[in-house]
C-alpha cells in the first residue's frame, strides 16, 4: 500500500504524531481488554457480530494505525502557526 503524493505532501509532523498516539492509545485499550479473563472475553464478543467485537476492532485498529505510520515515515514538517 502507498501514501497518493498529494496526501503525502500534506502530512505535517503534528499529524505523524498523532497516528502515534492513536496507536499508543489502542494498545492501552488492547491491554485493558487482555486484563479480561479469556472466557469472559469470548462471552463478551459473542455479544457483537463477528466482524464487530471489540477484540476484532482492537486488532484492525492496530493493523491501521501502524500502517498508517509507516506509510508517513519521513514525511512531516512542523506545521508553522
Amino acid at each position: 500500500m502507498l501514501l497518493e503524493k498529494h496526501l503525502r505532501d500534506r502530512i505535517a509532523l503534528e499529524d505523524r504524531m498523532a497516528l502515534i498516539e492513536v496507536c499508543h492509545l489502542i494498545n492501552k485499550a488492547q491491554q485493558a481488554w487482555n486484563r479480561i479473563e479469556s472466557g469472559k472475553q469470548c462471552e463478551l464478543n459473542a455479544m457483537h457480530y463477528e466482524e464487530s467485537s471489540l477484540a476484532h476492532c482492537l486488532w484492525w485498529g492496530t493493523q491501521a494505525a501502524e500502517d498508517l505510520i509507516e506509510l508517513t515515515k519521513g514525511t512531516g514538517k512542523p506545521t508553522k502557526t
